[in-house]
């Protein structure tokens, strides 16, 4: 089939250490990360189930859920939770001490919650015979600027027994934004690689972004064509190239892009030894041309993506199929299979469209804004 639509989508810039993006356009907030030893240890991470779940339009919610295999007899090691500082157009001083963009942190290690504390610190070897070298909080202070050099250290003692123990952690984080993207997220994957088997053994990922949702993710974590699969609706397209600029290097690399109407997205695999970082981000689309039915006429339309309704279509110049493509957007968005051979043509260019045969395109079934949309459009 012919397709009906040409456009324009910019690429994402990832700048070195994720600073240049977020000058005066935007806030970068904080990398998820791993739990690590902030010593040596021999203690393996057999299992891991890392949960990323969108809670609202500036916020994800984390949950990672390990089972720990201690080989020998009892002990008790200090296991540390490290959080870049903010940076770019935001306030980045800590709020009491702790991340100001972290939220609901918690720990509990066979079934039991553990006390934790917070160490500011601006060097990689932060522990030294027993003790976090740390910033005063007047330190702090003097280094607080638009791009603080410190970073945050959530640690905690952990009485390992022999044999297999379990470690439930979650906490609420901000989304990072920019003129760039709608939301991203980060999740520092390869501190894995500092407990005793240097991999998960048995890793699950799944990320749940909510209703309608458009994002990617990097396949440099996973390797060569990564396996996902999809529980609910939606569309997963695989093997996209673009052009990554972190590190102030051009490289090419390639992503997947998840359509998501409804449900969660999943990455299983054995024996993981991650090699680069999780990047998950929804770009902020810009203007583009459509040319679908009369060059002459030359129709624009131009689409930004709404992060609780989904794709909105706002009319520059059209015509009249271009303004019904506009009214039936909310029964597409639902999968509706039209009959009409300008929209069928029309939404069926469209990467997010997934047909369902299971929705009759009832008005009843639409939301109340949907059907104010429709009510708008059919004017």
């Amino acid at each position: 089939m012919k397709k009906v639509l040409t456009y324009l989508i910019p690429f994402l810039l990832f700048a070195s250490s994720y600073l240049t993006s977020f000058a005066n356009d935007g806030a970068y907030y904080v990398s998820g990360n791993q739990l690590i030893p902030v010593e040596e240890t021999d203690i393996s991470v057999k299992k891991e189930i890392l949960t990323i779940k969108r809670k609202n339009k500036q916020q994800v919610e984390v949950t990672v859920s390990y089972e720990f295999y201690n080989p020998g007899n009892t002990k008790s090691i200090v296991v540390g939770f490290e959080a870049s500082a903010p940076r770019g157009d935001t306030d980045t001083s800590p709020k009491k001490g702790k991340h100001p963009n972290i939220s609901d942190f918690s720990i509990q290690m066979n079934h039991v919650v553990l006390p934790y504390k917070v160490a500011i610190v601006n060097d990689s070897a932060y522990y030294h015979h027993g003790e976090f070298v740390a910033l005063s909080p007047e330190e702090v202070i003097e280094a607080t600027t638009e791009y603080p050099e410190y970073y945050y250290v959530y640690y905690f003692t952990a009485k390992f027994k022999k044999g297999i123990n379990h470690i439930r952690h979650t906490y609420v984080c901000d989304l990072s934004k920019s003129v760039d993207y709608i939301y991203r997220f980060d999740y520092v994957l390869t501190a894995a690689n500092r407990w005793a088997n240097k991999q998960i053994d048995d890793f699950t990922l799944i990320v749940n972004m909510g209703e309608f949702q458009d994002f990617y993710i990097d396949d440099s974590p996973f390797g060569k064509d990564p396996e996902w699969t999809l529980k609910g609706k939606g569309s997963i397209i695989k093997g996209i190239e673009y052009t990554d600029y972190t590190d102030n290097r051009e490289k090419k690399s390639i992503r997947t892009d998840f359509h998501i109407r409804k449900g969660e997205v999943i990455y299983k695999a054995a024996n993981f030894k991650p090699q680069a970082e999780l990047k998950i981000y929804a770009y902020r689309p810009v203007a583009y041309m459509a040319q679908p039915f009369d060059y002459k006429e030359r129709p624009y339309l131009s689409w930004v993506l709404i992060e609780d309704t989904g794709v909105e279509y706002e009319i520059e110049t059209a015509n009249e199929v271009s303004k019904r493509i506009l009214k039936n957007l909310p029964f597409a968005r639902k999968g509706y299979i039209f009959t009409s051979p300008e929209l069928k043509e029309f939404y069926l260019g469209q990467s997010w469209y997934t047909p369902d045969p299971g929705f009759k395109g009832n008005v009843p079934a639409l939301t109340r804004e949907e059907r104010d949309w429709v009510k708008f459009y059919s004017e």
